[in-house]
């Protein structure tokens, strides 16, 4: 039976392409409407692992945050940074999560847990890369949390 085109559109969501001209480093992704640049050889545009390091603040970013509006908790400010090794083939990835809620510790280290498992880009990553994630708690929303309630 043949997919409709609303089928069609489900089952193809995530469909890229990418374009290189000539023997330059640079390439055009093209993502439905949304069209953005890679390059290995200017630094008008990002490389390939630095977006794939993009991709993975991202996914986890949304990720933590989609696991905390499930279980109602309350999150402030959030902020992911992420680094590789400089050059060859990816060795290692290191995370570092900075989240701002007034959960418990246990409350706000299972939500980076549930994060991590539901991020699909982490996911993704090869058992042989090094990854490290390291969870650091702002205070602000913890302080004008009590000082409301206080």
């Amino acid at each position: 039976m043949p997919a409709t085109d609303s089928s069609h559109e489900q089952t193809h969501h995530r469909d890229v392409t990418v374009e290189a001209i000539g023997d330059s480093l640079n390439a055009e992704v093209k993502y439905g409407p949304l069209r953005w640049r890679l390059s290995g050889e200017e630094a008008t545009a990002p490389d390939p692992v630095s977006s794939f390091l993009g991709a993975l603040c991202g996914c986890l970013l949304m990720s933590l945050r989609v696991a905390a509006r499930v279980r109602k908790i309350e999150m402030g400010r959030s902020m992911v940074h992420a680094s590789a090794n400089e050059k060859g083939h990816v060795k290692e990835i290191k995370v570092e999560l900075q989240v701002e809620s007034s959960a418990s510790d246990d409350q706000l280290h299972r939500l980076v847990e549930v994060a991590e498992r539901g991020c699909h880009i982490r996911n993704l990553i090869r058992a042989d890369v090094m990854f490290s994630l390291k969870l650091i708690r702002t205070n602000a929303l913890a302080a004008a949390s009590e000082k409301k309630n206080g």
